[in-house]
């Protein structure tokens, strides 16, 4: 027969279970116009897919283009290569929004290529090709799968604070990618040259028509903001010569192409197990704090994040990692930029996410939209970038201003704030860290997220579990009492 302990420890087991299974709804906030749960106009929701598309695809897609050179692969493998990247974002954003019991986030959650595994790719790609890009991407996609299944363990190691912290790092990287674009400047000790001016210029002009209209516009103009901002800058760089009207014409005869990429079987090495399993960890840190950040965004009583969800949406994100590499596509992930932009146009109703990719999936087999989307002004873009890292970083600080911070909390997020921002000021130090340490390294989010979750767990040492107040009828045990 059980013992007592042995059936109070199986209920507390089951009382959890029933409590992951039944979270507690999400109260819309007032800023938001179309909630988790809504269901937008048609034209909303197309606009807003659109607009989800641009940002993922203008910023993401120049990791494979660039894991391609590092493959010497033919400019008949390049080709095709778009189209099954965007029938692998289709299946990402679809399984992402998903909001299924251990599958899906049940949030607007759009998919994009991870930058996280910029650096491991390159390598995989000189070793062994695109082959061994596929296998390797399959394997970090079942390392996500199985850290899925371990993050109700890791609950006391993600408190609120860490959570906000990794929100806030979201947004500065965020900030920092617009920043780059619109300047052209890629590093600190970089100047800007003459030839940008213009350039900039647009993309300063096209921040103040978004804050325009989000400021004095009214709430159904705010729908469209980013949108907007993007389609009026295309069309003044257009008009302009920033982008030649040559890069809009179709590479090739095909108006319709079936997604197939050519590269082989799946190959596997044994030395890039190590280095592919911590970019899926860091991969995974970083998709924890776009799934808080979402969370923040659509519940205006948010106090903590949902483990549920950030279990579900790291699962669907290590699924759709698994079937990126089985189609022959780098590995990919969340997209800050998606969560900022739902969160300034108010729409973050997750059929908009199933709208996008589903409309990915569509445009995987049209390669003349290909070139539409690859030619949009990178400083038009690095706008579109800015001003959506804004809402990010305001409601990370938000998220961490909610708890009481000790000296504990206070020495764990200012040195992990430091850790980081040194990753903006000295990439040089970091970019020469040895090949195994560039996923831990490669991204100021995901040194400092590592930094705050060592010291955090330093710091639990000597902190008190329980805590005990005497008492005595007909006395207030909480005054002072009388000498």
């Amino acid at each position: 027969m059980a013992s007592l302990s042995q059936l109070l420890e199986l209920w507390r087991d089951l009382t959890e279970d029933e409590k992951v299974r039944k979270p507690r709804p999400p109260v819309k906030p007032q800023a938001i116009v179309y909630g988790v749960d809504d269901r937008p106009p048609p034209l909303v929701t197309v606009v807003a897919a659109v607009q989800h598309i641009l940002i993922a695809t203008t910023v993401g897609l120049f990791i494979p283009t660039l894991v391609l050179d590092a493959a010497h692969a033919s400019h008949e493998a390049t080709l095709p290569m778009t189209s099954v990247c965007m029938l692998a974002l289709g299946i990402g954003t679809i399984l992402s929004c998903l909001n299924l019991r251990d599958l899906g986030s049940g949030y607007l959650m759009p998919a994009s290529f991870s930058g996280v595994y910029f650096s491991v790719s390159i390598l995989a790609a000189r070793q062994g090709g695109l082959p061994l890009v596929a296998g390797m991407t399959m394997f970090a996609g079942l390392t996500q799968l199985v850290l899925s299944r371990l993050v109700r363990w890791l609950r006391p190691y993600l408190p609120t604070e860490i959570a906000g912290f990794a929100m806030l790092m979201s947004g500065f990287t965020l900030a920092v990618v617009g920043f780059n674009l619109i300047t052209g400047v890629a590093d600190a000790a970089e100047t800007m040259s003459g030839a940008m001016a213009l350039p900039a210029l647009l993309g300063i002009g096209c921040i103040l028509v978004m804050v325009g209209l989000h400021v004095w516009g009214s709430a159904r103009w705010r729908i469209y903001t980013v949108l907007i901002g993007l389609g009026g800058g295309y069309v003044v760089a257009l008009a302009l010569g920033l982008t030649p009207l040559a890069a809009l014409r179709p590479a090739g005869a095909e108006l319709v192409r079936f997604p197939a990429s050519d590269f082989g079987w799946p190959d596997f090495a044994a030395n890039m197990m190590v280095p592919f399993a911590v970019a899926a960890i860091a991969s995974s840190l970083r998709a924890i704090g776009d799934l808080t950040t979402v969370q923040k965004i659509n519940d205006a009583k948010w106090q903590r994040p949902d483990m549920h969800v950030i279990r579900g949406g790291l699962a669907a994100n290590g699924l759709a990692t698994m079937l990126s590499g089985l189609v022959g596509a780098p590995a990919i992930g969340t997209t800050s930029g998606s969560v900022g932009a739902s969160a300034a146009a108010g729409v973050t109703s997750r059929i908009v996410g199933h709208a996008t990719g589903a409309l990915f999936i569509v445009i995987a087999f049209l390669p003349p939209v290909h070139n539409l989307l690859i030619a949009i002004p990178r400083p038009v873009m690095g706008a579109a970038l800015l001003f959506s890292s804004c809402f990010i970083n305001v409601s990370a600080m938000q998220v961490m201003t909610s708890r009481m911070m000790d000296a504990r909390r206070t020495l764990v997020i200012g040195i992990a704030l430091l850790l980081a921002l040194s990753r903006f000021v000295f990439p040089s130090f970091y970019a020469a860290a040895p090949s195994l340490l560039q996923p831990a390294v490669s991204s100021p989010l995901v040194i400092g997220l590592i930094g705050a979750l060592v010291l955090n767990l330093v710091f639990r040492i000597g902190v008190t579990h329980s805590a005990s107040i005497g008492y005595t009828p007909g006395i207030d045990p909480l005054s002072k009492p009388e000498e």
